[in-house]
């Protein structure tokens, strides 16, 4: 049994209808995703600049991105 499918199992026998906890798993799911991608892209500013700090700030902000992507934002120019 998956995580999700046991998450699910324990939610619905708790009363919530298979509907509202597939609902609010997937709420803490992006709430986790988009608290990842914020620590993340927090560390990648922390980096220094050189080229190649550079070149990981941007691999580590693209990942961010994929994780999160409904608050991508622009790295600073």
């Amino acid at each position: 049994m998956s995580h999700r499918a046991a998450i699910l199992a324990y939610l619905t026998q708790a009363g919530l209808s298979t509907p509202h906890a597939n609902d609010h798993i997937n709420l803490l799911l992006q709430e986790h995703a988009h608290e990842l991608a914020e620590q993340q892209r927090d560390w990648a500013d922390s980096l220094g600049t050189t080229p190649t700090q550079q070149a990981i700030t941007s691999v580590i902000r693209e990942a961010a991105d994929l994780i999160d992507p409904a608050t991508t934002q622009e790295p600073p120019r």
